[in-house]
């Protein structure tokens, strides 16, 4: 039974925060029942100094340390999409505290490769507004903060769903941002910003580089048609074409690779295999063009004057 509940305790989400919080609830009960902790810590002293907690919290039971060879142990089918974004290391722990002395938080302090890359997973799973007053950005909801600086990615969950803790995960957020070295100039990736701003869903905006995380976004199949990879650019965003409807979205997703050899390889594959695409993307990629070594790829129906448009101001970088 130990075994159940650390394997349960290492699970995560691939695609949502709100089946995180939801299967943390049932972990946190089945743990404090069986009263089992988490693996003995081994962090390195310089990471462990980088979490900081609010006066009124102390460290509790459960903590680990994890690297790119064990993160499957805690993530467990979660870990391809954190691998996929350079992750170097993790170190997390528990805090008791709050008014009552019997609330719960989970510090999760992710190392990534890259500032673009910590960008990257922020981006990937952002739920709940921006507090303004965390990281280079962050996000907050009712039970969860999620935030990025430098390398550095950030999860503070209230893991027993309690609510009321909004203040003291962002005091945890802003402790911990103060903590950690600075942010820099270059955060966000250039890519990012290649797309036009115009009808732009900002939020839907999601940088990646691998197969699995563009199949969390839309789903093209197990085979790597379009030859992503670490060294592969790519960004996600959704956008409303028609001002009178706003309920309606297309995806537009620009790949950048190495070269423009690859890119072509990338382009040819994919226009090969479209007849055998999964139904739903294959009827709705409405949109592939090609330049130098980016790709632009149009899914949904907002009219050939569109697609065109964005083609073009996506090639001017505006």
């Amino acid at each position: 039974m130990p075994e159940f509940c650390n394997a349960v305790f290492r699970w995560e989400s691939v695609y949502s925060s709100r089946d995180y919080l939801a299967f943390a609830l049932l972990v946190a009960a089945v743990c404090a029942v069986m009263g089992v902790a988490m693996p003995e810590n081994q962090a390195p002293v310089k990471l462990r100094n980088l979490i900081k907690a609010p006066a009124g919290w102390s460290a509790g039971d459960y903590h680990g340390y994890y690297t790119s060879e064990n993160l499957h142990d805690y993530l467990n089918g979660g870990a391809a999409r954190y691998l996929g974004y350079g992750f170097q290391e993790l170190y997390m722990r528990e805090y008791l505290g709050g008014s009552q002395g019997k609330s719960r938080v989970i510090v999760e302090l992710y190392r990534m490769d890259s500032p673009a890359n910590a960008y990257g997973i922020f981006s990937s799973d952002r739920a709940g507004h921006n507090p303004g007053s965390v990281g280079v950005e962050a996000a907050l909801g009712e039970h969860l903060l999620q935030f990025y600086q430098g390398d550095y990615f950030v999860r503070i969950l209230d893991i027993d769903l309690v609510g009321g803790l909004k203040p003291a995960l962002l005091e945890f957020g802003r402790l911990i941002a103060r903590a950690l070295p600075s942010a820099g100039e270059h955060s966000v990736p250039e890519l990012v910003g290649r797309l036009p701003a115009g009808r732009l869903i900002k939020s839907s905006l999601i940088y990646f580089h691998t197969q699995n995380s563009l199949n969390s976004l839309i789903y093209l199949g197990e085979e790597n048609i379009l030859g992503l990879g670490p060294r592969v650019e790519a960004v996600s965003a959704e956008y409303q074409p028609k001002p009178n409807s706003p309920s309606f979205t297309v995806r537009a997703i620009l790949i950048r690779y190495e070269d423009e050899k690859s890119c072509t390889e990338g382009f040819d594959n994919l226009l090969r295999n479209k007849p055998e695409l999964p139904e739903n993307p294959g009827r709705e990629l409405s949109h592939i063009a090609k330049r130098d070594r980016e790709l632009l790829l149009i899914f949904g129906k907002p009219g050939p004057k569109w697609s065109l448009w964005l083609e073009a101001k996506t090639w001017k970088g505006q």
